[in-house]
């Protein structure tokens, strides 16, 4: 019995960059090694490190403070290897660059809005529950949900036969 072979989301993506012009090759590769940065540098240097451009081949490495560009520097070799190794780019060298991270914006969701209720609906609500609820809080309190719910979501699918 053979082996499947699966294709996950890296397997699709290499077979898409490999049919790509070479230029959006080493695009899609540091994207691939952006993505995975905390992999090539480690968690304490993936925090004040970013890589951020091609120049002349040379990965250039942003670096919050000096002491993390000096860490890039003493560790360029390796960093080259697990980015050959994880991404198959091959660069010849790596220059660490002292500026200001940009950290990505939260985004600012607009503040949920309020569920209308008419009152109507809730009197109709309530007559269909009291049909079967005895209690009255409980009626009510289950008529207001499925008000709700209605309000919210509507009728919902009609069976069709």
């Amino acid at each position: 019995m053979a082996k499947d072979r699966a294709f996950g989301p890296r397997a699709v993506g290499s077979v898409i960059a490999h049919n790509l012009p070479s230029a959006f090759q080493v695009a899609f590769k540091l994207a691939d090694m952006e993505r995975q940065w905390l992999t090539v540098v480690g968690p304490q240097l993936s925090a004040s490190t970013r890589p951020d451009r091609l120049e002349r081949g040379e990965l250039i490495v942003v670096c919050e403070s000096p002491a993390a560009a000096q860490m890039i520097k003493l560790s360029a070799g390796t960093l080259l290897r697990r980015v050959k190794k994880l991404t198959g780019l091959e660069l010849p060298g790596v220059r660490a660059v002292v500026s200001r991270l940009e950290r990505p914006r939260k985004r600012v969701s607009a503040p949920p809005r309020r569920l209308q209720v008419s009152p109507e609906m809730l009197e109709e609500a309530l007559n269909r529950v009291k049909a079967t609820v005895k209690d009255p809080d409980t009626a009510l309190s289950l008529a207001r949900v499925e008000a709700a719910a209605r309000a919210r979501w509507g009728e919902g699918r009609k069976n069709e036969v």
